[in-house]
C-alpha cells in the first residue's frame, strides 16, 4: 500500500510539474463537463489553481470533490520543498477552508526519483479528463496518477448519474484508455 502510494505521489509530482507549466494553454472547455446545470463554483482548474498558489508553487499529487456536512469542497493534496499540503477548499466561493501541511518522509522523498524518468510528453491532467469524458459522460469527482505494471496511469473517476460511476484508467504517455470500470 504505501510503495502504490509513493508511486503515486512520486508520478503525479513530474505530471503536476508538467501540467503546471503548460496550464496557461490549456483550454477551460477541457472540464466543461465537469459541472452540471444544478452545480455551481470553481472547477477542478480553479481549484489547483488555489491550493498553488497558497503553497506559492509545487505539484498536485491528488485532486477530489466531495461533500461533507452538505458542503461541497476539493481536497488537494500537493508537494513542495519536502512537505506534503492538503487543502480543503469550498466548491462554491474557492475559500480555503482547512489547510494542513507536514513534513514528507526520507523513504517519500527517494522514492520522488523515478517520477523524474517520466516523458517530457506525457498527458497533462487536463487532457486525460478530457480524454475520459470521452468515454463517458458525467462530472469528475476524482483524479489520480499512479503507476501500474510498469506505466503511469491517470485514473479518472466520473460520476455518471444517480448512484453511479466509472473509472477509466488513461495511458498517461500513449494517452491510450486501458480500461472503463462501470460500477452501477
Amino acid at each position: 500500500m504505501m510503495k502504490r502510494m509513493n508511486l503515486v505521489l512520486a508520478g503525479t509530482v513530474l505530471i503536476s510539474g508538467l501540467a503546471l507549466g503548460g496550464y496557461a494553454l490549456s483550454s477551460d472547455a477541457v472540464l466543461a463537463n465537469e459541472k452540471e446545470e444544478n452545480q455551481s463554483g470553481i472547477t477542478y482548474k480553479e481549484a489547483e489553481e488555489i491550493a498553488i498558489r497558497e503553497t506559492g508553487g509545487g505539484h498536485i499529487l491528488q485532486l477530489e470533490r466531495d461533500r461533507d456536512d452538505g458542503e461541497d469542497h476539493y481536497e488537494v493534496e500537493i508537494h513542495k520543498d519536502g512537505q506534503e499540503y492538503e487543502f480543503d477548499i469550498a466548491a462554491d466561493s474557492g475559500e480555503v477552508k482547512q489547510r494542513k501541511s507536514e513534513r514528507i518522509d526520507d523513504e517519500d522523498n527517494d522514492d520522488d526519483d523515478e517520477g523524474s524518468k517520466l516523458p517530457a510528453d506525457a498527458l497533462s491532467t487536463d487532457e486525460a479528463i478530457k480524454r475520459a469524458l470521452e468515454e463517458v459522460d458525467g462530472i469528475v469527482s476524482e483524479v489520480e496518477l499512479d503507476k501500474e505494471d510498469g506505466q503511469y496511469v491517470y485514473e479518472i473517476e466520473v460520476e455518471t448519474g444517480k448512484n453511479n460511476e466509472t473509472t477509466i484508467d488513461i495511458a498517461a504517455v500513449s494517452g491510450e484508455v486501458l480500461k472503463v470500470d462501470m460500477d452501477d
